[in-house]
C-alpha cells in the first residue's frame, strides 16, 4: 500500500505520470533542483543555487552555499531527512550524492543527481 501518491514531470518518456512513495519524493526533489532560484512565480526564495555555481570555479565557499541550498530544500520536504551529502566536481558539472532517510518508512536510499551544464538539467544518475 503507498503512502504517497501524485503525478510526476519528470518521466522523459511520458509513459505514465503517477509515482508513489519514494519514487514520487525523488521526483519532488529533482524538480525543485530543477527550478533556479527566482524562477517560481510569487515564490522567488524557491528554488536551487547550484545553477549559480556551475559557470564558476568551484570554491569552498561555493560549496558551502551549494550545501546549505541542498540540506534546505531536503529540509523542506517533511517526507525526507537527509542523512549524508558529498559534492563532487565532473568535467561538465557537479554530482551531488544524497543520502536519505524516508520519515514514515525508514527507507533509506542514496539519490545521486548530475547537474550539468551543457543540457542545464539536473538528472539522477
Amino acid at each position: 500500500m503507498a503512502i504517497y501518491k501524485g503525478y510526476t514531470s519528470v518521466n522523459r518518456n511520458f509513459q505514465g505520470t503517477e509515482a508513489v512513495d519514494s519514487d514520487l519524493v525523488r521526483a519532488d526533489l529533482l524538480n525543485h533542483f530543477n527550478t533556479r532560484k527566482g524562477e517560481r512565480l510569487m515564490q522567488p526564495d524557491f528554488g536551487c543555487l547550484i545553477w549559480n555555481f556551475l559557470f564558476d570555479p568551484f570554491t569552498d565557499d561555493a560549496k558551502f552555499n551549494v550545501i546549505e541550498n541542498i540540506k534546505n530544500i531536503i529540509d523542506s520536504d517533511p517526507r525526507v531527512v537527509m542523512q549524508n551529502i558529498n559534492i563532487a566536481e565532473y568535467e561538465h558539472g557537479l554530482q551531488v550524492e544524497l543520502e536519505l532517510v524516508y520519515a514514515d518508512t525508514n527507507q533509506t536510499d542514496t539519490m545521486i543527481v548530475n547537474f550539468d551544464q551543457r543540457t542545464g538539467e539536473a538528472t539522477q544518475a
